[in-house]
């Protein structure tokens, strides 16, 4: 079984779920509201989705119009919703395909697209979250054309049988993780741990994020101008010592 997941407080959330029922027919068995599913979202656990897709409004200061897709944890401190230091569950084949469909229906939207890196809560549930996001301000939640790009792409994801493509985690880079997005046709990624968030790697953190990434990750790769030369030698020496080997995703373009 497949969920959908909006907070009722959410503007684009309860739009997108509004379209996916009226436009989209969507089985309102299949959907589940709550007040804000990045810090509560426990109850879900009865239900034991195969996969549970969050129709959410994204933020941001710049209030550009956006449309993205992301995974959830925390790699340091849990500032919304989750632990600390833990990761959830992120099926990088979803997360493609949520992505690809972005691409293909707001290719002419005026938005701008792309795949986040690994972000907040929740954190601590034994199923699998792809978030699906309209932003980045009150103008855009309420924009029903970007909500019903955000509702086909949640339609498509809840039929889908997602490519078998290779699976990767990411490091380095900027928060809209542009030089992931753009090799999103040849690899699926799990979880994507940001420049700002390489403070927080580890041995014990990257490990985390090879286990906690479905299907398992066959490599990891880097937005290789975007660490440190220190960096790098930093997280290819546990890459190594983890047995999982590493390219740039300049390789991949």
């Amino acid at each position: 079984m497949r969920l959908v997941a909006y907070s009722r407080g959410d503007v684009a959330g309860s739009n997108i779920a509004g379209i996916l029922r009226s436009e989209f027919k969507l089985d309102g068995k299949l959907f589940v509201e709550c007040d804000d599913f990045a810090t509560n979202v426990s109850f879900l656990t009865d239900l034991k989705p195969e996969v549970c897709f969050i129709a959410s409004r994204h933020r941001s200061e710049s209030k550009m119009p956006t449309l993205t897709a992301h995974v959830t944890g925390n790699f340091g401190k849990a500032e919304l919703g989750g632990e600390d230091r833990e990761l959830a569950l992120a099926p990088a084949l979803y997360l493609r395909e949520a992505v690809r469909g972005l691409l293909k229906y707001g290719s002419n939207s005026g938005c701008s697209i792309s795949l986040e890196v690994t972000h907040h809560g929740p954190t601590n549930l034994p199923f699998p979250l792809v978030f699906v996001e309209v932003g980045s301000a009150l103008e855009q939640w309420n924009d029903l054309n970007a909500c019903r790009i955000a509702a086909k792409v949640i339609n498509d994801l809840m039929a889908c049988k997602p490519e078998k493509v290779p699976v990767a985690i990411g490091f380095g880079g900027p928060h809209y993780a542009p030089n992931f997005t753009a090799v999103i046709e040849k690899v699926a990624l799990g979880h994507i741990m940001s420049k700002y968030a390489i403070e927080h790697a580890s041995k014990e953190m990257i490990k985390q994020m090879i286990e906690k990434t479905v299907p398992k990750p066959q490599l990891a790769l880097f937005d290789w101008k975007g660490l440190s030369g220190g960096e790098k030698q930093m997280i290819i020496a546990i890459l190594d010592e983890l047995n999982l080997p590493w390219k740039k995703t300049s390789e991949l373009k």
